[in-house]
């Protein structure tokens, strides 16, 4: 028996500036049992830039404080930012949404600026050069961000006001990542509650795939080369079993109309996601490996406060 597909949605730059400023748009929105939305998927499909956009960090961040139930994911690119930026912003969305949030690594961003040509990856924020611009870059960046994330684990916060120790800090860990990009770690915020949050890829074909590894970080492909396809508004689902769908709708399409489909879909062929509750649960993803035990330690044991 074939198993129905979840809905998610995809919106492109104009879509994150009428969502963020309609309330109504935006409860309706929350209220809609999607899986998740894709917030400025233009900017790693390869489509060109739209007139307008908005940082889709930012439009997470007004998400996860505006909305309750509704996931996303935030589109990043090495392009314009080092991995350690997009792990922090990845670790406060988790944090601030309760982990309704999620990345799509891109390999490219089509609204940030061109970097160096020896060196354009990071050199989009004209911060300085860092690495090639390319599939393995991007790559390296979801491992990078996967173990930043994972640095400091978030049960190593135990106030313990009898000792006066807060923090098991000696369990905060170096990362000591040495590929496209040279970090030592930890990241500066702690793990979110919900584990680390899903990483996702885009691959239209099958060349766009990511590269493998044992320690892959990449959980989720989206696109036609993926598990979970992306349907422009006005077509019909492709044909073959999929877990999910990605509507998505064009740049002169609006928000109402994507959710007036979204509604049809959802009573005719697509399972409804349940409202509220992590990505990653929602997903039915299992939470990823822990660092290695041979991680270093950041800092040493704790030791009781003297003037307790």
């Amino acid at each position: 028996m074939m198993t129905k597909p979840y809905l998610a949605l995809g919106l492109a730059g104009p879509h994150l500036v009428e969502l963020t400023t309609n309330h109504q748009l935006l409860e309706r929105w929350d209220a809609l049992p999607v899986a998740f939305s894709v917030l400025g998927i233009d900017r790693i499909d390869g489509s060109a830039p739209a007139p307008v956009t908005l940082s889709s960090s930012a439009v997470g961040a007004t998400l996860a404080s505006a909305t309750k139930r509704g996931r996303f994911l935030i589109a990043a690119s090495p392009q314009r930012d080092h991995p350690y930026n997009i792990a922090r912003r990845v670790a406060s969305l988790a944090h601030l949404s309760g982990g309704r949030s999620g990345l799509l690594i891109g390999v490219r961003d089509a609204y940030a600026p061109e970097g160096p040509k020896d060196a354009p990856a990071w050199g989009g924020a004209g911060l300085g050069g860092g690495a090639p611009l390319n599939a393995q870059t991007a790559y390296d960046t979801a491992r990078a961000v996967r173990a930043l994330e994972q640095s400091w684990p978030y049960d190593s916060i135990i106030g313990d006001r009898e000792t006066g120790i807060l923090v098991e800090s000696n369990r905060i860990l170096h990362v000591d990542i040495e590929n496209s990009f040279s970090i030592a770690g930890p990241l500066n915020a702690p793990a979110p509650e919900t584990g680390a949050s899903v990483i996702a890829w885009y691959a239209e074909t099958a060349t766009d795939r990511p590269p493998t590894s044992d320690d892959t970080p990449i959980e989720l492909i989206l696109g036609a080369a993926g598990s979970v396809p992306v349907v422009a508004l006005g077509k019909e689902p492709p044909v073959g079993q999929f877990a999910g769908i990605v509507l998505r709708a064009g740049i002169e399409q609006s928000v109402s109309e994507l959710l007036d489909a979204a509604e049809r879909w959802l009573a005719d062929g697509f399972v409804p996601s349940a409202l509220g509750g992590s990505l990653r649960a929602t997903l039915n993803l299992s939470l990823p490996a822990p660092l290695p035990s041979t991680a270093r330690a950041a800092f040493p044991v704790p030791q009781p406060h003297v003037s307790l």
